[in-house]
């Protein structure tokens, strides 16, 4: 070989190793990646030319216990890729009424109850599978379940109550008594673990027919008197004594001041107010004007004028109409 081509072909070798130094360093460049790492509340960026999570996380020099567990920001490490540590914590899961303590870095409850292959349509989960995990969260996985069930009921009668204006108001007459039916119902109801909580109404069959009670209901609110048809608010049973004007006192003059005479009756102001008209079967008109002490509740004290009439009339039972 020639003294020239000696040193060309020196020149070849040299500039071949400078090439390969050149893609080696580029490749160095290219392939490093700043990766940042949050593990104990402290963010961590490293240069790493590693793929690999865990060697990542311990280039960051974090360690890692059994269960701990760890998640990318991105489906691979790359440039900027965050990686999250989750430190295993202690919780309590209940299940099927059995409580289980453990220690988990799953950040969900969803992911710890998917570990644990606690899973399906049938379960409702506190707190929600979103949640995510911290210290001593209690987790109560309860199942449900529902059926629907078919039972025999009663079907109560109605009242139906159809004024009568030949009757008089506070007066009522049963026209027809009620008779409860027979009913077919179908219900879904509604278990959690096994318990019933809550049942819901799907249909109802009649199977015999509920006999509705009908009652007759006085609509009349007027009474025939001497001095013709007269309204009145009510009409109300009272105890009845009879009393001369010149009892009590002895002057005749009564609480309201009106001179005790027929058609002025005693009364207890806090059932009929003084100054009231009133109208008694078998008394005739009269107006509440009295009072006395042994005239309390549902009482009422007519005057009369006659001492064998007072004496005669004794005690008895009076129908008042409190008149408008």
């Amino acid at each position: 070989m020639s003294r020239k081509a000696k040193i060309l072909n020196k020149k070849t070798i040299i500039i071949s190793i400078l090439i390969l130094t050149m893609a080696l360093v580029s490749g160095f460049v290219w392939g490093q990646k700043s990766v940042q790492v949050l593990a104990d509340g402290k963010m961590t960026t490293v240069s790493t030319l590693r793929s690999n999570p865990i060697q990542i996380i311990e280039q960051a020099g974090v360690k890692l216990d059994a269960k701990d567990e760890y998640r990318l920001s991105t489906k691979s490490v790359k440039d900027h890729t965050v990686i999250t540590v989750y430190r295993a914590v202690p919780v309590t899961v209940t299940y099927k009424g059995t409580s289980n303590q453990m220690l988990t870095g799953k950040p969900t409850v969803g992911e710890l109850l998917e570990e644990l292959n606690i899973t399906g349509e049938a379960i409702r989960v506190e707190p929600s599978p979103e949640t995510k995990i911290t210290a001593d969260v209690n987790i109560k996985v309860v199942a449900i379940s529902e059926k629907n069930i078919e039972r025999e009921e009663e079907e109560q009668y109605q009242v139906i109550r159809q004024p009568d204006t030949t009757m008089e108001q506070g007066n009522e007459e049963v026209v027809q008594y009620g008779e409860n039916g027979t009913k077919l119902t179908t219900v879904k109801v509604n278990y959690d673990d096994g318990v019933k909580v809550k049942e819901e109404v799907l249909s109802e069959k009649i199977i015999k027919p509920a006999k509705p009670e009908v009652i007759k209901v006085g609509a009349r609110n007027t009474v025939e008197t001497s001095r013709g048809a007269m309204r009145f608010r009510r009409a109300a049973y009272m105890e009845a004594t009879a009393y001369l004007p010149t009892d009590g006192n002895g002057n005749g003059i009564t609480a309201t001041g009106m001179v005790a005479r027929h058609g002025v009756v005693a009364v207890d102001p806090n059932v009929i107010p003084l100054g009231t008209r009133l109208y008694i079967p078998g008394y005739g008109m009269a107006v509440a004007a009295d009072t006395g002490g042994a005239i309390n509740g549902n009482i009422i004290d007519l005057c009369v004028e006659d001492y064998g009439e007072a004496m005669s009339f004794g005690r008895r039972t009076v129908k008042v109409y409190i008149l408008e």
